[in-house]
């Protein structure tokens, strides 16, 4: 799918930060629905959501978290998902899109649950897809990454193209309950693009995995039960990474009365896996919410 012929990329000063994210380009921007990423990919995850998102209501954005994508942070910002948080929040009040409703996806649905706690006056409505909670990550093998990053391995490793390697896509195959719906998904746009290619692309992912820690989304844990926006839970059924047993039920338990919609047959990519059918979620729980 070529994202980038469909849909305007906008590019924004947000301080000395800079923050890219593709939408569909014209209409207005209030009661925007903004999409946040996850682990390893970049807002090109949301491809098929911007294709099949409806032209009327809601205008849709979906931003490159700082590290993923063209997003840069400035030099007073921290690439953590709380520092990512932080940027969002001062872009998505820059541009008049509040209060937006936040969809977020992996470790992008940390981003959204770390803004609507810290500053829910932002935040009109929040649905957490397949989202990391409290201490449910990083996989051990995601620590091993984090560790490398941390030692200033991930770039030499990038550079001399042992990343991604044969095991790191068999790992994002997993993330599909049928893996052949990953053969029509662009990776490298979506997984690899900047990050593994272009040196400053490789810089900045190394930035942000050396920041990742699971203390950014376990501090605001408490604050999850306070919340007085609508929240909304969607768990793909296949999902072997954030299981629900594991994620998707904490998560469940520890916001306030979410309306939870479970997708059989999607895996943990369902953003990439079923678009449509995480958009009639999302449209039919604005709709009941509405009437």
């Amino acid at each position: 799918m070529n994202v980038m012929s469909k849909f305007q990329r906008r590019r924004v000063s947000v301080g000395d930060a800079m923050l890219s994210a593709l939408g569909p380009g014209g209409g207005p921007d209030d009661d925007a629905m903004v999409l946040l990423h996850g682990i390893p990919s970049s807002a090109h995850l949301w491809a098929g959501v911007l294709q099949v998102a409806p032209r009327a209501g809601p205008a849709v954005l979906a931003p490159d978290l700082p590290g993923y994508g063209h997003t840069r942070p400035g030099a007073g910002d921290t690439w953590s998902l709380a520092g990512a948080a932080d940027l969002l929040g001062r872009w998505i009040d820059q541009q008049g899109l509040a209060p937006a409703w936040l969809v977020g996806h992996d470790a992008g649905g940390a981003v959204a649950q770390i803004l609507a706690a810290t500053r829910p006056e932002l935040v009109a409505r929040l649905t957490l897809v397949d989202s990391i909670v409290d201490g449910s990550w990083p996989a051990p093998r995601a620590r091993f990454a984090t560790l490398a990053a941390r030692f200033g391995l991930y770039r030499p490793a990038a550079a001399l193209g042992l990343v991604p390697n044969v095991h790191i896509r068999r790992q994002v195959a997993r993330g599909f309950a049928d893996p052949a719906h990953l053969a029509a998904v662009d990776q490298d746009a979506v997984f690899w693009d900047g990050k593994f290619s272009d040196p400053t692309g490789r810089w900045a992912f190394q930035q942000h995995l050396a920041a990742l820690d699971p203390a950014d989304t376990a501090r605001i844990v408490a604050a999850l039960s306070e919340l007085a926006m609508p929240t909304q839970v969607v768990w793909g059924t296949e999902d072997v990474f954030q299981t629900w047993a594991v994620a998707g039920r904490r998560l469940a338990d520890l916001l306030p009365r979410p309306a939870v919609t479970m997708l059989d047959g999607c895996g943990h990519f369902l953003p990439l896996e079923c678009p449509g059918r995480l958009v009639d979620a999302l449209l039919a729980w604005r709709a009941e919410a509405t009437t």
